[in-house]
C-alpha cells in the first residue's frame, strides 16, 4: 500500500513538475506524512525530487549560471542544516499541524495573491527568502516556492531561470539528504521507498514532456494549489 501511494504520489509530482516547473515536493508532502514521522517525510519527499531537479539541470546545463547558485545555496545550506537538527528535537504532531498551516498560507499565497514576480528582489529581501526557504526546506522537505520568485527575479530567460533554480536544488537537496542520513532520520529502512519514488518521478517528467505543449499549465496550477490547500487543511484537523 505504502509503495503503491509513493509511487502514484511522485510520478504526479513529476508530470505537475514538469509542466508547472516546480511544486514536485509540495506535491509529495501531501500523502508521504501519512505513513512516516513528518521529519523522515521530508528527507523522503526531498531525495525523490533529487533525481528530478538534476535531470533538469543536466537538461538546461548550459544557462546555468554559477555566479547565481553559490552564494544563495551557501546561506540556504545553512539554515536548512539547522532546521534538520531541530527536526529531531520538536514534537511531530505539532510540526504536521505547523505543517499543515504553511501548505494553507501557500495555497492562498498562490491562488489569490502571487502576481508573475518579475522584478529583482531587493538584498534584504533576497536574504528573507533564501534563509525562509531554507527554513521549510530542512523543516518540511519544501524549499522551492520563495526561491521561484527570487529567481524569477534574478534570471533573463525561461532556460536560465529553469537551469539556475534546479543547479541550486541540486545541490541544496543533496545536502540535506547527507544531513538526515548524519542525524539517522534516514536510513537503510527507507531506501526502498525513496528508489519507487525516483523510478515514479522519473516517469512522470517524461509524461510531462510528451504532453506540456498540449495543457494549460496555469489550470494545472490552479487546480494542485486547490488540492495542497486541502491538504493543509486535513494535517490541522
Amino acid at each position: 500500500m505504502i509503495y503503491a501511494v509513493i509511487g502514484l504520489i511522485a510520478l504526479c509530482a513529476g508530470v505537475i513538475q514538469g509542466v508547472t516547473g516546480f511544486g514536485a515536493g509540495v506535491v509529495m508532502m501531501m500523502a508521504i506524512p501519512g505513513f512516516f514521522p513528518l521529519n523522515q517525510a521530508a528527507g523522503i519527499s526531498s531525495a525523490i525530487a533529487a533525481s528530478q531537479s538534476l535531470l533538469m539541470a543536466l537538461r538546461y546545463r548550459k544557462y546555468v549560471k554559477a555566479q547565481k547558485v553559490i552564494m544563495p545555496a551557501l546561506l540556504y545550506m545553512v539554515i536548512s542544516g539547522i532546521s534538520i537538527y531541530f527536526s529531531t528535537r520538536v514534537n511531530q504532531a505539532a510540526m504536521k499541524k505547523g505543517l499543515g498551516v504553511f501548505l494553507v498560507i501557500l495555497s492562498a499565497y498562490y491562488l489569490f495573491f502571487n502576481k508573475k514576480q518579475t522584478a529583482a528582489v531587493s538584498l534584504p529581501v533576497s536574504i528573507l527568502f533564501i534563509a525562509a526557504s531554507g527554513a521549510c526546506d530542512g523543516l518540511f522537505g519544501i524549499g522551492g516556492p520563495l526561491m521561484v520568485l527570487y529567481y524569477l527575479g534574478q534570471t533573463n530567460s525561461k532556460e536560465e531561470y529553469l537551469g539556475t533554480i534546479q543547479a541550486l536544488f541540486s545541490i541544496t537537496v543533496a545536502y540535506g539528504t547527507v544531513m538526515r542520513v548524519y542525524s539517522h532520520i534516514l536510513t537503510s529502512v527507507h531506501l526502498p521507498y525513496i528508489g519507487i519514488g525516483i523510478i515514479s518521478i522519473i516517469a512522470g517528467l517524461g509524461i510531462a514532456n510528451k504532453i506540456v505543449d498540449r495543457l494549460d499549465g496555469e489550470k494545472i496550477k490552479k487546480i494542485t494549489y486547490v488540492v495542497i490547500g486541502l491538504s493543509g487543511i486535513l494535517n490541522i484537523v
